[in-house]
């Protein structure tokens, strides 16, 4: 029996797609090409491009009587204890996720990485050190492409590489083979209830794991190492801060793998990385051991880790000219990550800050703001420029300008003319991109236009 036709029998119709944002559409695609032809798109605003034969409910009232499908696909977006799934379920509704169709349908090992940091570079970086080496490897998830696009494609041959937000992991039954949890602190907590629910969702990734499998955590983030300690898997550290009993850490300025009592010291100068920063070093050693797990010898993983460039809008050197660097890291939408990228930097520095309100603390990063010894002005705009402004004020106050801007053309003009000797003009705005730009990928690719601009001029 194919995959294709056991599929179809796993899947009972009339289906509902609840959600129709990027893996909804993913979704739908899906169900069609697999011959499942009664699909309804429900989604709270109208969305167009659905192919030829999809019913549509839209707008109010696209989430009541959800009890009428037999199976509802939840995207990631949507709550699993939404009221309209909870009265589905109480009338016989299977709900269900493509991240968890996948997971039970796919005859590939699975390498699922989860975590508040460093989620798509720790991603990217395994599946380029797996493809080094050979490996026929399919990467997705929250990257950006859905797993159902692949499923058909992936064989017992590959190795898949996932990137899971705690949206996706919330209500999953089944886990990968390798389970890697990043840094992990709080995140979401405008959709989350509180902390302790967004910890309990990353550990779902781990729920359905066996003793063979394999688990591995940060182990200078309390967060991480409690979502390992839940499941059964093997559990193996990285850590930059500390020796730990398995895995890889950083000893003298090299990094070291230690596996079954033996210690070896990784073929990577630290320093001649491409990618810049103390947290990518973090993503490498998890990568390096991730990749360690699955086969990969280590030359050719710290090959792969030396030659990686990073991804788009994550610390990412865009523009360069009369000795100034602009780094567009649009990506950083809390606090805690623009944190780590202002490590990143000694100075001189101009940083842009700001976006749309989700009510983080920024009273840690207003502090490093205030003491940073090499910053010399900082930018603010969107929603939070008023707030950021006053707690920046109240943490210092700083011996440089902070000036309000009512657009990123401003601010980053602003930045640039501050550095007449030269330094990094750093976009990294601790906040979502809403009210001035849909995401923050237009929101970093105005900022790249505009940071080849001012270095051309």
């Amino acid at each position: 029996m194919s995959r294709a036709i056991d599929t179809v029998k796993t899947i009972a119709t009339p289906v509902g797609v609840l959600g129709v944002g990027v893996e909804g559409r993913a979704t739908i695609d899906f169900l069609l090409a697999q011959g499942i032809a009664d699909v309804t798109a429900l989604d709270a605003n109208p969305v167009d491009g659905l192919p030829g034969g999809v019913a549509t409910v839209f707008g109010p009232g696209h989430d009541h009587d959800l009890g009428r499908f037999a199976t509802v696909f939840r995207s990631p977006g949507i709550r699993p204890d939404h009221p309209g799934l909870a009265a589905a379920r109480a009338k016989g509704t299977r709900v269900t996720s493509a991240t968890s169709l996948f997971l039970e349908r796919c005859e590939a090992k699975v390498i699922g990485v989860t975590g508040t940091l460093g989620k798509g570079t720790a991603t990217s970086l395994c599946a380029a050190m797996l493809e080094a080496a050979g490996l026929p490897t399919l990467l997705g998830g929250n990257i950006g492409l859905s797993p159902l696009s692949f499923l058909e494609r992936a064989t017992p041959g590959h190795l898949v590489v996932l990137e899971l937000s705690s949206f996706q992991c919330m209500d999953l039954t089944r886990s990968p083979e390798v389970a890697v949890v990043l840094k992990t602190t709080s995140e979401h907590l405008d959709w989350h209830k509180d902390v302790d629910e967004y910890l309990a969702a990353k550990a779902h990734l781990l729920a359905g794991q066996a003793g063979d499998d394999r688990v591995v955590f940060h182990a200078d983030s309390p967060g991480s190492a409690s979502i390992a300690a839940s499941g059964r898997g093997r559990r193996l550290a990285y850590s930059l801060e500390r020796e730990v009993e398995e895995g890889v850490f950083l000893a003298e300025g090299r990094l070291v793998l230690r596996m079954d009592g033996r210690d070896q010291v990784l073929p990577l100068d630290p320093g001649a990385m491409r990618l810049p920063g103390r947290f990518n070093l973090e993503n490498v050693a998890a990568a390096l051991l991730t990749a360690h797990l699955v086969g990969v010898d280590p030359e050719t993983a710290c090959g792969a880790a030396a030659a990686f460039e990073g991804l788009p809008h994550r610390l990412e050197l865009c523009a360069e000219g009369h000795g100034i660097r602009f780094y567009n890291d649009s990506y950083a939408t809390r606090p805690d990550a623009t944190l780590a990228a202002l490590a990143c930097f000694d100075g001189p520095l101009s940083l842009i800050l700001g976006g749309s309100e989700k009510h983080a603390d920024f009273g840690p990063l207003a502090r490093a703001v205030a003491k940073h010894p090499g910053l010399v002005h900082v930018s603010l705009i969107g929603d939070t420029a008023a707030r950021l402004f006053d707690d920046i004020s109240r943490a210092g106050p700083p011996d440089f300008p902070v000036m309000r801007c009512p657009d990123l053309a401003t601010a980053a003009q602003a930045a640039a003319t501050a550095l007449d000797r030269g330094g990094v003009v750093l976009l990294s705005p601790a906040c979502a991109s809403f009210g001035l730009f849909p995401n923050y990928k237009v929101r970093g690719e105005r900022f790249r236009a505009l940071a080849q601009a001012l270095a051309r001029g």
